[in-house]
């Protein structure tokens, strides 16, 4: 009966998502390649997601992708951290993780072009709305008074705009 009952817990017990440092090599490599998967897939989606400008969609895969990051981070680091084994590993389970982060680098490129070409599209935008806005202002005639009392117009608004830029 006990025997019985310590095979229904250990089979009622989880597998843990990545691989302990004490656990299996084989384990970690698989989990990254599942990572590598999953993680690629999803900046393949922000990929395109920025260049239909679909902002809306790249905010709500931003937790995903912290939360990627983060595990790939920690199976990087385990992996690393145990390349004697690593070498050891079935060469076809090598060759699968060369492939994968091969892929993988090529899918990153592409997603941190992406976020680059949109961060230049907004920033020209918000330069386009700063520069009209300079320009409203500075052709507005502005009316002034000497110092004899005398009305006169002409333009001071861009002294005040050329000052706060250059603050």
């Amino acid at each position: 009966m006990t025997a019985s009952m310590n095979t229904m817990t250990e089979t009622a017990t989880p597998a843990p998502v990545l691989a302990e440092p004490q656990g299996p090599i084989a384990g970690a490599a698989l989990e990254m390649l599942r990572l590598i998967e999953d993680f690629g897939s999803l900046l393949l989606k922000e990929t395109d997601a920025l260049k239909k400008a679909d902002f809306r969609l790249v905010e709500l895969l931003q937790d995903d992708k912290r939360h990627f990051a983060k595990r790939y981070h920690a199976v990087v680091n385990l992996l690393s951290s145990r390349r004697d084994e690593v070498a050891k590993l079935d060469l076809g389970l090598q060759e699968r993780l060369i492939k994968a982060r091969t892929s993988f680098t090529i899918i990153l490129n592409e997603n941190l072009r992406a976020l680059e070409a949109a961060k230049d599209s907004t920033r020209r935008l918000v330069d386009r709305i700063l520069d009209t806005a300079r320009k409203a202002v500075t052709d507005e005639l502005q009316t002034n008074y000497s110092a004899r009392g005398r009305t006169q117009a002409y333009k001071t608004a861009s002294l005040s705009l050329n000052i706060d830029r250059s603050l």
